[in-house]
């Protein structure tokens, strides 16, 4: 009997051990989602490092697995109609001028003046600031009723974009993002990022949850950070070797070009 006893009380330990392990992973899950209002860190697994930048840039370029990254980031996976063709557009001009129309939050305008800041460090083609003059890049915050009446209720941000398909390739971008479900200012950095990302030329989603701690344009973002390999995709879209209008097969040439280059 005592041996039936320690058996039971075996197999209870092991069930009770299975429950919290199960438990445990579920409760991680849910605080990396939205619903969970920002309680763990915004910050990608492999979060940009911009001293070794360039020559992690160069390193991986050539990569297989880069470029079937750099694809789904910069190509939007669902335009195939000769209206919105699966091409790159990317800003080709010196100046790009990014105007805050309505007010955001607390820190929402620090924040994106930040971002743009860090733009200019990750690339070098184009000068992206904040200001009103001639802005070519427009971000709105609206109330959900107006957002939802513009944009639809499947989404949190959204960003229009206008481009020739060749150079000079964007030459609009219009960013709107839904305040009455921001339920904290992490939650507007996220969608802010993600939808500033759009409108420098990255039109694809990460679909994966595998995805979700590893770029700022997984499909429900949480981070305020782009990661290291993110930003390698920006300094090579705003390279010589990446140009509005090429295919996905000639800007896989050009990321080969690139790695090339730096040997």
């Amino acid at each position: 009997m005592r041996l039936v006893g320690r058996l039971v009380v075996t197999l209870l330990s092991l069930v009770v051990l299975a429950a919290a392990l199960y438990g445990g992973v579920r409760a991680f899950e849910w605080l990396q989602s939205r619903d969970a209002f920002g309680l763990l860190a915004r910050e990608p697994v492999q979060p940009v490092q911009l001293t070794t930048l360039d020559p992690y840039t160069r390193k991986v370029a050539g990569r297989a697995w880069f470029g079937n990254y750099f694809t789904t980031m910069v190509f939007d996976a669902g335009s195939t109609s000769a209206t919105r063709p699966r091409i790159v557009a990317k800003w080709e001009r010196k100046t790009v001028t990014v105007d805050l129309l309505n007010d955001g939050g607390p820190g929402v305008q620090s924040y994106l003046r930040l971002l743009l800041r860090r733009l200019d460090r990750l690339q070098s083609q184009v000068d992206f600031r904040l200001g009103n003059t001639d802005p070519l890049i427009t971000v709105q915050f609206l109330e959900h009723g107006a957002y939802v009446r513009q944009n639809g209720a499947d989404s949190v941000g959204n960003t229009r974009t206008r481009f020739y398909q060749g150079p000079p390739g964007l030459i609009r971008a219009r960013i709107s993002v839904d305040v009455g479900v921001q339920d904290t200012p992490d939650e507007m950095r996220s969608t802010l990022i993600h939808e500033l990302t759009h409108a420098i030329g990255a039109s694809g989603h990460f679909l994966s949850a595998s995805d979700r701690r590893h770029s700022v344009m997984y499909k429900a973002n949480t981070l305020t950070n782009w990661s290291q390999n993110d930003a390698a995709v920006i300094r090579i879209l705003y390279s010589p070797f990446i140009r509005s209008g090429m295919s996905e097969a000639a800007a896989r040439a050009g990321l080969r070009k690139y790695a090339r280059a730096g040997k």
